[in-house]
């Protein structure tokens, strides 16, 4: 990846920022974990410049607190939901796919695939709808030629939504005071030219049930293998529905559901909307005594889909993943 544009990094926040990843395993520490965690959260509040750090082999650039490579550190199965999925449809379709990442970030994802699915992937069509964020996805993939990038914001309809707010320094969640214009994922698509879409992952904070229901042209006519977050806590922040996601794949056909933990997990299956266990499962993210933050990925797929659920739950290709940060 030549030619990338510069962003402004801070030098010592660069240090701090990947000292403090470095030593992050002190985070687990009973005496010393408080103290990294406050060291944590006191150079978050202290430093607000971009820095330099790597993901998954890359020199890229970042803001600092992004939990991306702390997560990755910490979490040794997180994402291997999407490795195995991208791993098994290049397999069955016998030559490189085209993947659709909606809730792009900083091109954390396209860096996961590239570093752990080598050759694997033909295109990427990468969607973000946060200023900053979108401007740290433009700089860290700039010069690959595989990567488009748009940005735009997507939902159902075209119609005004709330505009993104940050929630913390790695994601972003559309409940601020001011509306911006979005759009379906079909007219987006449908904008910039026929696409062999293989694999849709959405992860966009609450709103991926309705990124589902601006999809369904995409899903009625490219079938493509679709892995999302499922997270009933910030759909009810929102006001959006938790059934949402399932009700827009299975008007298409969508009747194989794979459930895995937030950690990376295999959980359980779903054959056609268990509408009960859906509100159960909402019921358990919702109350917050499971664990923290609780909310699972789904890779969904129609019964034409040659991937088998089996396959995908067990994990094989991405356990033994090349790079986990």
């Amino acid at each position: 990846m030549q030619g990338k544009p510069e962003l402004q990094t801070g030098e010592i926040a660069s240090l701090v920022y990947n000292g403090l990843l470095r030593f992050s395993y002190l985070a687990q520490h009973k005496r010393l974990g408080p103290l990294w965690h406050k060291a944590w959260k006191y150079a978050c509040g202290r430093f607000s410049e971009s820095v330099r750090t790597r993901i998954h082999g890359y020199d890229v650039a970042v803001n600092f607190g992004h939990d991306y490579p702390l997560y990755a550190r910490k979490f040794r199965n997180w994402n291997n939901p999407l490795i195995e999925l991208v791993h098994q449809s290049y397999r069955h379709a016998q030559a490189p796919i085209m993947v659709i990442d909606v809730g792009a970030g900083v091109g954390d994802t396209v860096l996961l695939l590239e570093s752990n699915c080598p050759s694997m992937v033909a295109e990427y069509t990468c969607v973000e709808g946060d200023e900053q964020f979108f401007a740290y996805l433009r700089a860290n993939l700039a010069g690959m030629d595989k990567a488009r990038i748009f940005r735009a914001m997507l939902s159902d309809a075209a119609r005004p939504i709330p505009a993104l707010v940050r929630t913390h320094p790695g994601s972003a969640t559309a409940r601020g005071s001011t509306t911006v214009h979005s759009i379906p994922l079909d007219e987006l698509v449908a904008r910039n030219g026929p696409l062999d879409i293989r694999v849709l992952k959405i992860d966009v904070d609450g709103f991926d049930g309705k990124v589902l229901l601006g999809a369904q042209k995409i899903l009625a006519t490219n079938r493509p293998a679709v892995i999302f977050e499922w997270h009933p806590i910030l759909c009810r922040d929102l006001g959006n529905s938790w059934l949402d996601h399932f009700q827009a794949l299975h008007a298409q056909g969508y009747q194989r559901f794979i459930w895995f933990t937030k950690y990376g997990d295999f959980s359980h299956f779903m054959h056609d909307i268990d509408q009960m266990s859906v509100e159960r499962l909402a019921e358990v993210c919702i109350s917050g005594m499971h664990d923290f933050d609780w909310h699972y990925d789904v890779i969904a797929l129609t019964e034409e889909h040659a991937i088998t659920d089996t396959s995908l739950a067990e994990l094989s290709f991405a356990k033994k993943r090349r790079s986990r940060y």
